[in-house]
Parts: structure tokens; sequence; C-alpha cells
């Protein structure tokens, strides 16, 4: 088994009907890695997809200020078009008042269920032979 980087020429073919098949387009390369799993006959059995995202998050509105939102969201749009052009922009909230505000100012609930996780370096373990026992103090030392 080998696990790499998809080439830009095998992401379509390998990837492509699989997000036809979905209704989703497929990620721009330019923000998006393809990893697959390689058997050793050279047929990709697994790919997972990296992507960046537009996260809007978190969205705060104080009590008895839900008539800014509209002025907020454009605002946003505003500065997401002049900085980074057309995109999707993701939204995580539960169902619920907020969720229903999102969606009234055209925002979409997308089939996906969110999970997480952070990666970071593994934390060693510290074997119990390798701590030094702490040694007591003598009241002479005190003194």
């Amino acid at each position: 088994m080998e696990f790499r980087s998809l080439r830009p020429e095998e992401i379509e073919p390998i990837c492509g009907p699989d997000y036809a098949a979905s209704g989703n387009p497929l990620p721009d390369p330019r923000y998006s890695t393809f990893l697959g799993a390689f058997n050793t006959d050279g047929s990709c059995v697994a790919y997972l997809c990296l992507q960046i995202k537009l996260h809007a998050q978190p969205l705060v509105i104080r009590d008895g200020w839900a008539r800014v939102l509209p002025g907020l969201v454009a605002a946003a749009e505003a500065h997401i078009l002049s900085t980074a052009g057309p995109q999707w922009v993701y939204l995580f909230a539960p169902a619920g008042k907020l969720s229903a505000l999102a969606q009234s100012l055209g925002m979409q609930m997308e089939p996906w269920v969110v999970l997480s996780k952070l990666v970071q370096p593994p934390i060693p373990e510290k074997f119990l032979d390798e701590i030094q026992p702490i040694q007591p103090l003598s009241t002479e030392s005190i003194q």
C-alpha cells in the first residue's frame, strides 16, 4: 500500500466521478490537496481531500441587536469579495434561532455531520523507571 498526494492529472479521473455523483464541484486544486491510498496494482482504493474553507465563526449577536445581522453579513460579503473573490462560506450553527437567521440571509443547510480533531505531534509518555524520585528535604538543610 502506498499513501501519497495525487498528481494533478490524477485528480479528475479518480475523484471527479464521486464529486459529480454527489452534485458537488471538485474542490479547487489551488486550495486543496488530495491524498490517496494506492494498492500494489496502482489503483486508488481510497482518497481524502484536504480543503481550505472560509469558516465564519463565531457569530455573536448581543440580546436585542438581531437587526444588525443583515448589515454585518453585507459587510462580511463585501470584505470577502474584495479580498478573496467569490467563495463558499461555512457557518456552523445548531438548529434554532441562529440557524434560521442565517438561512433567511441566503445560507443553506449542508447535509454534513461535522467532526473535529486537533492534529498535533505525539506527546511522549514518561516511563516510571525514567522518573527520578524526589528526595525528601532534611530538617538540617532547611535551617
